[in-house]
């Protein structure tokens, strides 16, 4: 299993490096408020949706899967049938290029390979992905065929690896993103479903702030989940996962670069809750600010303070 070595290898040295960069202290750090927005704009990017953040690789597991590609739509979970709807996503779903599968009926992994690119006006997406999936049923059992055994299946275990790039006029970045990925519930008898894992990324950065000032930085992100829950209802009734999503995510963001030859590194961490809406709220233990996240665009849609409204 290639990407299991690889994952568990990225994830060792992604941890070791943010252990060690934790080491100093967030008191002695010089935080600018471009830090905390650039910061935002780091993590939009991380769990959107069209970024092939962490959004999207819950679309990815939730899809449908057989030898000959990825089926969205009607033929996903959830039976919602505008979900997965390609018409104005802008991560390339749908147009999975250079689609290969495998199954290793040991250990009940399914190995996909592809790649995705989407070209917009000035948004380009392009990413290249290696995931490993298992599917079980109430039993415990592998399941082969999951796209002709979807009613069967009650588990989805993902492993997720993606390298690219996305670009447009307010923000770009270069990225490698590792998700990992338990749900739980998924048979038609249950009405929740379960969700735990956590979400690496690391890269770099270029975003144009509010002040119309460019910045840009090297960074390393991670996430775990907490409690997170996926009602199926919701997704039903709207069509789209981000609102059926609630729960709190752990962060933690550390941004390096390079003032007169001299390394400066900011460490930020926090939470983020999903709103159950389309967005999350993405708060710092140590700073004040709290910004509103797009979960399928990744933009800051609002800023604020915290026990103050919007705007305020």
């Amino acid at each position: 299993m290639k990407l299991s070595k690889h994952l568990l290898l990225a994830t060792f040295t992604l941890s070791i490096v943010v252990m060690s960069c934790s080491s100093i202290s967030n008191e002695t750090e010089l935080i600018r408020e471009s830090d905390l927005d650039l910061a935002a704009e780091i993590m939009g990017s991380a769990i959107a949706d069209e970024e092939s953040g962490m959004i999207n690789s819950i679309y990815d597991a939730l899809s449908s899967v057989s030898t000959t590609g990825i089926s969205y739509g009607k033929e996903s979970f959830f039976n919602a049938k505008s979900l997965h709807d390609d018409s104005k996503n802008r991560g390339g779903r749908g147009h999975e290029r250079s689609f290969t599968h495998s199954y290793d009926s040991t250990t009940g992994v399914h190995t996909l390979n592809f790649e995705r690119s989407f070209t917009k006006g000035l948004f380009t997406n392009t990413t290249s992905t290696v995931q490993e999936l298992v599917y079980t049923d109430l039993e415990g059992n592998f399941i082969a065929r999951p796209k002709a055994k979807r009613d069967d299946i009650n588990t989805i275990s993902l492993k997720s690896q993606k390298s690219g790039s996305v670009h447009n006029p307010r923000r770009s970045s270069e990225f490698t993103k590792i998700d990992t990925m338990l749900f739980t519930g998924l048979h038609a008898t249950q009405s929740l479903v379960e969700l735990s894992g956590k979400h690496l990324s690391y890269g770099t950065g270029e975003a144009v702030l509010k002040d119309s000032t460019s910045y840009a930085r090297s960074f390393e992100v991670s996430i775990a989940f907490d409690n997170i829950a996926i009602d199926k209802d919701t997704v039903a009734a709207y069509g789209n996962l981000e609102n059926g999503l609630s729960g709190t995510l752990t962060y933690s963001i550390v941004m390096n670069k390079t003032v007169n030859g001299v390394p400066e590194e900011n460490i930020m961490e926090g939470t983020i809750d999903l709103s159950e809406d389309g967005t999350a709220l993405m708060e710092f233990y140590k700073y004040d600010y709290i910004y509103r996240l797009g979960l399928r665009d990744g933009d800051v849609k609002e800023r604020g303070r915290k026990g103050k409204p919007f705007g305020k």
